[in-house]
């Protein structure tokens, strides 16, 4: 390992330097030494990454629990909105079909008094004709009638018709 500094007594020298019958034991404990100290260094590199990393993920997480109460949050105010919707779609419905039902009912009993409104006009019509027939097959005194009035005018002008 020639080239790396190490002690040699209170001089830094290398192993080159040293005479080859010299006892490198020194060398050799200094190369110990200096990768120690190198391990160490990496070693105390390595925990202040992994310190800043823990503190970078340490905020990184903080952050995620911080957005996901927010979301949480707004989650339970989209559900609290629709089940709001969710009631008002179906007092809308209800009230909706309870129209629909009364506007049924409505035709249906406008039908029926258009039918009766018919009937008793055919009725009417029926009954004039008749009172008609009958004043015509009749026979009225010339004197009681003053104007050329028909006696189904005169009756029907009586009655309201």
């Amino acid at each position: 390992s020639s080239g790396i500094n190490a002690e040699y007594g209170d001089r830094g020298v290398t192993c080159e330097l040293i005479p080859k019958e010299a006892n490198h034991s020194k060398c050799v404990e200094g190369q110990r030494k200096q990768e120690q100290i190198i391990s160490i260094e990496r070693s105390s590199k390595e925990r202040d990454s992994l310190k800043s990393q823990q503190k970078t993920d340490g905020e990184v997480a903080q952050k995620l629990a911080f957005e996901l109460d927010e979301l949480r949050k707004q989650s339970g105010l989209l559900n609290s909105r629709h089940d709001s919707m969710v009631r008002s779609l179906r007092a809308e419905t209800k009230i909706k079909m309870d129209l629909f039902s009364a506007l049924g009912d409505a035709r249906r009993q406008t039908e029926e008094l258009s039918h009766k409104l018919e009937l008793k006009s055919k009725e009417h019509e029926l009954l004039k004709q008749r009172f008609a027939e009958a004043m015509a097959v009749s026979t009225f005194p010339t004197s009681s009638f003053v104007t050329s009035t028909t006696a189904s005018d005169t009756f029907y002008s009586a009655n309201g018709f």
